[in-house]
C-alpha cells in the first residue's frame, strides 16, 4: 500500500517536472536567458542523486551472505545478515516498513563480535553465538540459533534468539 502511494508520488512529480522542462525550455528559446534551464538541470541532480543512493543501497544489500539470521515476530521481523567482506545488515520491520543498520563484524568460530553494543534495542550486546539447539519433541525447532550472549559466555535471559536461515561458512 505505502509503495503504491511512493510510487504515485514519484509519477506525479516525473510528471510535473517534464511539464516544466518542456515549458522552461521554450521559455529559454523566446528569451534566451539561462535562468529557464535552472530548473530542469537541479531536477536533473536531483534524479543523478537518487539513482545514486538506490545504486549504493542495493549493492550494500547484494553483496554475498556469509551468515544470515532471522527472528519472525508476525507482524514484526528482525533479520541479520552478515556479508563476507565483514560487514552486516541489521534490519528491524514493523508491518512493512524496514529500518536498517549497518555495521562491521568480526567472526571467530562461532562467536561474533559486532562494532556496536546495542542495535534498535533488539540486540543487547556486541557478541553473539552460533549454537545448535536440539529440541525435545519439537523438530521444527530445533535448528541453528544466533544467541546473544554476556562476556563470560552466558546467554542473556529474555534477548531475542535469531533462527540462522544461510550459513556459508566453510568450517
Amino acid at each position: 500500500m505505502i509503495t503504491f502511494f511512493f510510487l504515485g508520488v514519484a509519477l506525479f512529480g516525473f510528471i510535473f517536472w517534464l511539464w516544466t522542462i518542456f515549458r522552461d525550455y521554450k521559455q529559454y528559446k523566446a528569451t534566451e536567458q539561462i535562468k529557464f534551464l535552472i530548473g530542469p538541470l537541479i531536477g536533473i541532480i536531483f534524479l543523478i542523486t537518487i539513482f545514486g543512493i538506490n545504486w549504493k543501497n542495493e549493492s550494500d544489500l547484494n553483496k554475498p551472505t556469509l551468515v544470515r539470521a532471522f527472528y519472525d515476530g508476525d507482524f514484526n521481523g528482525t533479520g541479520i545478515d552478515f556479508k563476507t567482506d565483514g560487514t552486516y545488515i541489521f534490519n528491524n520491520s514493523a508491518i512493512g516498513l524496514s529500518d536498517y543498520t549497518y555495521g562491521t563484524y568480526k567472526i571467530s568460530g562461532q562467536k561474533i563480535t559486532l562494532d556496536k553494543n546495542e542495535i534498535d534495542n533488539v540486540i543487547k550486546t556486541n557478541l553473539l553465538e552460533i549454537k545448535d539447539v536440539k529440541e525435545n519433541g519439537v523438530d521444527y525447532l530445533a535448528g541453528e540459533y544466533l544467541f546473544q550472549i554476556e562476556p563470560n559466555g552466558n546467554e542473556i535471559k529474555r534477548a531475542t534468539k535469531f533462527r540462522i536461515v544461510v550459513d556459508n561458512r566453510t568450517e
